[in-house]
């Protein structure tokens, strides 16, 4: 709470008689944007055991392994790298499904998995000899889309491409392993690094990959049929209509109710004077079928703050928004960072028009680690990690648009 006021008075709630309380001062100072406290759901304490999650880490050293979240129907899926297993709760915190490698984790006390074919696994565990798990998502129907790396033998070392040794497992809804997925589909080349997998409304998977200088996208169907691919480097980005300015490609992200990437491009300016710290933010929808750029949506300006330096008052600028995804309501969601622990909310629909702003409060001050994401239904989630615990929590972005 103190990170939250500090940050308040920043924008000039000082002023302020000190009997206004905290919530009038956040409505004063920052006009009409609402504010998205986040909203703890459950805690994960830390450790190896089956309900914990092991984020421990020597000083100095890199922590072992990633760990992601992802939601889908009021039910979180959490990857634990370092553990080498896969966690399911409900909203309350049951754990209610375990994949686990038994090589590095205690037997757990929850029953085996159902044997029924129309029965959901509640609370059931199933040993699955992970390797290095990374990103994950989750279907409608249930099937859980896991990144790991491929067996020795499949690694295949590209003189362009370098090393491709990523694949995608897969498990339905009662964790029985289907084949994975590479490049091809099922049993195919592994992929390179992969940056980040999203499922589509129509249960599609899309596995976006990054090279040194290109980026890769498989989109497949929800049997694992490759539908579309392809590669786009600094000679394929959208031509630059201005002169001046240097293109840089951050992000993609998929459409969910067609086969459309949107690329996220910052431009620099390459001019030697105060302008080029300004950065120009564009998203570029690209249409896998007809493999064409349509019109640019600009992107509004991450407003900067004035800082009294001496006798005169300095601009001090913002990073470019980030785009954190798209909703099943067409609408894309931009992050931009703020302040301590503040970040600015943006949703835009696709003609470039504010659908709902807000200030989103992350206490990046009190975290060692933190994986955030946007659900389909518009709702901001993730796992916020302290030096001892896990908070599991999420921000109702979904509510400004109630009038839309």
């Amino acid at each position: 709470m103190q990170a939250r006021m500090s940050t308040i008075q920043r924008y000039g709630a000082a002023i302020l008689a000190a009997a206004i309380t905290a919530s009038c001062l956040a409505g004063c100072a920052r006009g009409s944007a609402p504010e998205l406290l986040a909203e703890p759901l459950f805690t994960l304490e830390l450790g190896r055991l089956e309900d914990q999650v092991d984020l421990f880490q020597t000083a100095g050293s890199a922590m072992r392994g990633r760990t992601r979240i992802a939601m889908r129907d009021g039910l979180f899926y959490v990857a634990n790298g370092s553990a080498r297993k896969i966690m399911v709760f409900s909203s309350y915190g049951d754990l209610l499904f375990l994949l686990y490698d038994p090589q590095v984790n205690p037997k757990p006390t929850l029953a085996s998995a159902p044997k029924e074919p129309d029965t959901v696994s509640t609370r059931g565990a199933v040993e699955y000899p992970f390797r290095d798990l990374g990103e994950i998502a989750v279907s409608s129907e249930k099937v859980l889309y896991v990144e790991d790396a491929a067996p020795e033998g499949r690694v295949v070392k590209d003189p362009v491409a370098g090393t491709l040794g990523r694949i995608v497992l897969r498990f339905d809804r009662r964790g029985t392993a289907l084949a994975p997925l590479g490049q091809e589909g099922p049993n195919g080349t592994p992929f390179p690094y992969i940056v980040a997998l999203h499922v589509t409304d129509g249960d599609q998977l899309v596995v976006v990959c990054r090279l040194a200088a290109t980026w890769q996208v498989f989109w497949f169907s929800r049997e694992g049929v490759l539908l579309h691919q392809v590669e786009i480097d600094r000679a394929h980005l959208p031509p630059i209509d201005e002169s001046g300015l240097t293109a840089s490609l951050v992000n993609i992200v998929p459409a969910l109710d067609a086969p459309v990437l949107y690329l996220l491009i910052y431009y620099y300016s390459s001019a030697a004077d105060k302008a080029s710290t300004s950065v120009t933010a564009r998203v570029h929808p690209l249409d896998l079928r007809t493999r064409q750029y349509s019109s640019a949506i600009e992107l509004p300006q991450n407003p900067g703050r004035k800082e009294k330096v001496g006798f005169t008052t300095q601009e001090i600028v913002r990073p470019p928004y980030d785009l954190l995804g798209a909703g099943s309501n067409g609408h894309l969601y931009l992050l931009g960072y703020t302040d301590s622990n503040l970040y600015n909310l943006v949703i835009l629909g696709l003609d470039g028009r504010a659908r709902g702003r807000a200030y989103v409060v992350i206490e990046d001050s009190e975290l060692t680690y933190r994986d955030t994401h946007l659900s389909p239904t518009g709702i901001i989630y993730g796992l916020l990690c302290g030096k001892a615990k896990a908070d599991v929590t999420w921000w109702r972005s979904d509510r400004l648009l109630k009038a839309d």
